[in-house]
């Protein structure tokens, strides 16, 4: 327990240091995220003066779960680049954007339907008129925390090692359970994070993407070092 409380500060403290030292990426790749990543919805709401459609707004909302996985994977694609030492270019966002698109759109609406099913068996169990399925409610809050504890590697796992939405959601559980402990001190300080943005409101616009992506993928690669002495293909999944 010591050793994964000592891994945890220090992928903290790599991270805000990181983050401190390129701001001006951080910002600027928090921006592209924001503006790229819900342009859908901010149009509809922009203009949703002029156009009252509910229709639209479903569009928009649709739409934003297209655009928001590929935005993000650009950004964990820009920050892996300069924690490997590698140089980026702000440009370099769009590429990336493009690079990722198919297996990003795949990774936000196969988590989207796991949300949706956790939420509404959960409803369904917690409502129920038997006092023992009401009893096993608890087992979907479980299900989401992990789902929640692992969803901080899906990114890092996709741009980082070029794979599928299958294997990288894989990938995500295995080393989010044989890492449980740094995990929750990283999703606990991802949720920080996201919650003082949202409450600063600016934040979400300038610092947010780009500081969690800083540790998201800092702890992907402290956490895979304990893998390079395994076999090839314990390096590419935690499981060995």
């Amino acid at each position: 327990m010591g050793k994964s409380l000592r891994l945890s500060w220090q992928i903290l403290k790599k991270s805000v240091r990181c983050a401190y030292d390129y701001v001006g990426m951080v910002m600027a790749s928090s921006a592209l995220w924001f503006v790229v990543g819900f342009l859908p919805l901010l149009l509809a709401t922009t203009f949703s003066n002029y156009i009252k459609s509910p229709v639209i707004l479903a569009a928009a909302l649709i739409l934003t779960l297209v655009t928001f996985g590929p935005a993000t994977a650009a950004v964990h694609a820009m920050i892996s680049k300069i924690l490997a030492k590698e140089e980026v270019l702000v440009r370099e966002y769009f590429q990336y954007f493009i690079d990722f698109f198919s297996r990003s759109v795949g990774l936000v609406w196969l988590n989207s339907l796991i949300v949706v099913i956790l939420v509404t068996d959960f409803m369904f169990t917690i409502n129920h008129s038997n006092k023992i399925i009401r009893a096993v409610s608890g087992i979907w809050v479980y299900a989401f925390l992990f789902w929640a504890m692992m969803s901080n590697y899906i990114f890092p796992f996709l741009v980082n090692q070029n794979i599928g939405v299958v294997l990288a959601m894989k990938r995500s559980a295995l080393l989010a359970l044989d890492n449980v402990l740094v995990t929750i001190v990283l999703t606990v300080s991802v949720a920080f994070i996201a919650g003082l943005s949202i409450v600063l409101a600016a934040a979400v616009l300038l610092l947010m993407m780009g500081v969690i992506a800083f540790f998201q993928n800092m702890a992907y690669r402290e956490l895979m070092q304990k893998y390079d002495a395994l076999p090839e293909e314990a390096i590419q999944s935690p499981e060995g």
